[in-house]
């Protein structure tokens, strides 16, 4: 069932068409009486910008309201059709797989460029050696993404777990009822976007060093910082607004998550690097 994108109340319905797709009525939550969910109406690009500004309603649109079939009303006749868990959950798979894939690329490229900054210009970049480096970063990416995404939804288990548990709360809140655990990797996917935009622009731009803060002394790594300060940011933002749980345990999620992604990290490095220099490249751009 969707919930309201402001106070997460469940609703049977966002919103209502009449006879076309273009007559439609958004409709309003019960608790709050604010629109159950905007994000109905707004295009894709609006949807972009708001996941990239860590926004909750955007979060809870897509996790939990994306797909949901409106009421219909068809001569007066109001026809509200439901699809089953089951339906939802491989909808909420495929959506897994087919939004991931493209962003673990992306992470290899950027990744790739980090670690290879000073490619010649005269000759083509896509060589076979370049080629062999670009698919062993896209292989150690994707073993270092599988490493986080179970560590984390592991973690989820345990900690939700045990703090129902100690808690034996007997009002569970309906964000908490709509939780499948299908909604982790969905979750740290979109939080991701926030973190690859800006590793993209620092990409596409590097800042000589010349007109770098603490160029004297201190260098700032910045990519370091966006990975896994902002990521790590970002992903436990997203995990608060999905697990609904206290942000000590979130944070407490995705060190368990980074110490999987280590663990993987260590394992790929040399092979991933080619070299033992380059092994100890990939690990300090990869181990907060």
């Amino acid at each position: 069932m969707p919930i309201c994108t402001t106070c997460t109340t469940r609703v049977p319905f966002l919103y209502t068409v009449y006879e076309s797709s273009y007559n439609l009525r958004l409709e309003q939550c019960p608790n709050c009486h604010s629109f159950a969910d905007p994000y109905v109406e707004h295009d894709s690009l609006t949807l972009l910008l708001d996941l990239i500004l860590l926004k909750r309603g955007v979060y809870r649109h897509l996790l939990y309201n994306r797909g949901a079939e409106p009421r219909r009303s068809v001569a007066g006749t109001a026809i509200t059709p439901e699809k089953s868990i089951r339906e939802k959950e491989k909808i909420r798979w495929e959506t897994i797989f087919r939004f991931g894939g493209p962003l673990i690329c992306i992470d290899a490229f950027i990744r790739w460029c980090h670690l290879n900054p000073s490619q010649p210009h005269e000759t083509s970049p896509w060589t076979g050696e370049t080629m062999s480096d670009l698919l062993r970063t896209l292989v150690g990416v994707s073993v270092e993404t599988v490493a986080f995404h179970v560590g984390v939804i592991c973690a989820c288990s345990i900690v939700l777990g045990t703090v129902d548990w100690l808690t034996s709360r007997t009002a569970v809140s309906d964000i908490r009822r709509e939780f499948r655990f299908s909604l982790i990797p969905l979750t740290l996917l979109y939080s991701s976007l926030t973190k690859l935009f800006l590793l993209f622009l620092l990409t596409i731009w590097r800042p000589s060093a010349e007109s770098a803060p603490f160029s004297s002394g201190f260098r700032l790594d910045r990519e370091w910082i966006v990975r896994n300060v902002l990521g790590g940011m970002s992903a436990g933002f997203g995990l608060r607004v999905v697990l609904d749980a206290h942000p000590l345990f979130t944070t407490i999620i995705i060190v368990v998550g980074w110490l999987a992604k280590n663990a993987a990290s260590n394992l790929v490095s040399r092979w991933v690097g080619g070299d033992e220099q380059m092994g100890e490249a990939w690990r300090a751009y990869s181990i907060p």
